[in-house]
């Protein structure tokens, strides 16, 4: 492995940040797209910004903002490489995550700055039409599936006690109290001008607060028999959920709770081209009656773990980062020149970079 390195860090101008995601432009440089400028998640002021490196990571540029838009909030959330493009996929969002709009940035001609913007489509039953896209996966036959979530509606606004609001804060708390939270897949066409949505996995929860298990930030492996198999942050639950497909991601089983720990926080699948299946995640478990304790505190450690046989097994642990330190939203790709790994992670004020041989 290579030595962490600190690629960016919050100053007087940025005090806060939030998700670093990393992806190769096709001009050969490394991108970290950052958004920040706020003072939490769905600010008013926040923006998508990016750093690059033109040496494979030993050097990062100046931040320059990607997207900004006065008095909305934008967000990114995933970025992609394909067939000589650079996507990100971003949002805006108004009015702390009521009305959401989705968005995708790609490359132009000379393959490492962000020409071309247009709308996403929007989609049928999710909240304001919008979907959350996720780190995608290019499987064996050559088809490119993204991770998508959202949520759908269902009743009135819930009113919440203060103690529950701040229970489930991390999840938008009152604002998501009315919502299922449902997962799925969208499979672009070639130059990612239309997308196809499958799935719906979502586990109801009618006697709780959260009117179902919220899952979401979730990530996609491809296994030896060629099935699918999906992971899912689930906050309330202190592990990861998944749900397989045998057609290829058409449908997806009902939800089942796995043994691997997971505090509410986003975890990363890289699926390796000799069937090696690679999570990075924080394996720890949060106590949510801890109401007053800082919300990342129970995001730590970051570990690597690998498994050659189809996720039943993990016999590969690897602490990159040791409790009690915050080390969260690990995001990174799989690059077959170098056969590394390149890995970006966060701890809300400082984005690490590492690379790691495989």
């Amino acid at each position: 492995m290579s030595e962490t390195k600190t690629i960016f860090k919050v100053n007087e101008k940025y005090a806060w940040l939030r998700e670093p995601l990393l992806m190769r432009l096709p001009d050969d440089s490394l991108f970290c797209a950052i958004f920040l400028g706020g003072e939490y998640d769905g600010c008013r002021e926040n923006f998508v910004a990016g750093i690059r490196s033109d040496d494979d990571g030993e050097t990062w540029s100046p931040l320059e903002i990607i997207k900004a838009i006065k008095s909305v909030g934008c967000w990114a959330c995933s970025v992609f490489e394909h067939n000589g493009t650079g996507y990100i996929f971003w949002m805006t969002l108004n009015d702390d995550r009521r009305d959401m709009t989705g968005h995708l940035l790609s490359t132009g001609e000379d393959g490492r700055s962000f020409e071309h913007d247009r709308l996403m489509p929007k989609f049928s039953g999710a909240h304001c039409g919008t979907v959350d896209t996720r780190r995608g996966t290019k499987l064996r036959n050559g088809r490119v599936l993204l991770p998508i979530a959202w949520q759908e509606v269902v009743g009135e606004p819930v009113e919440l006690t203060a103690e529950q609001a701040k229970r489930l804060s991390n999840l938008g708390g009152a604002t998501n109290a009315n919502k299922v939270f449902c997962c799925g897949i969208l499979e672009p066409n070639e130059d990612f001008t239309d997308f196809t949505r499958h799935g719906r996995v979502c586990q109801p929860t009618p006697t709780d607060v959260m009117p179902s298990i919220p899952l979401f930030e979730n990530q996609i492996a491809e296994l030896s028999d060629d099935s699918l198999a999906m992971l899912m942050r689930a906050d309330l639950t202190n592990r990861l959920w998944r749900s397989d497909s045998a057609d290829g991601g058409h449908s997806w089983s009902d939800p089942v709770k796995t043994e691997i720990p997971n505090p509410g926080s986003k975890p990363l699948i890289i699926n390796l081209p000799d069937g090696r299946i690679v999570l990075f995640h924080n394996p720890s478990e949060k106590n949510y009656d801890d109401i007053d304790a800082f919300h990342h505190a129970y995001r730590t450690p970051l570990e690597m773990w690998i498994s050659n046989d189809d996720m039943n097994t993990w016999p590969v642990k690897e602490t990159l980062m040791a409790a009690p330190a915050v080390a969260m939203y690990p995001d990174g790709f799989y690059d077959k020149k170098t056969g590394l790994i390149y890995l970006v992670w966060e701890n809300d004020e400082e984005v690490f970079f590492k690379k790691i041989s495989v």
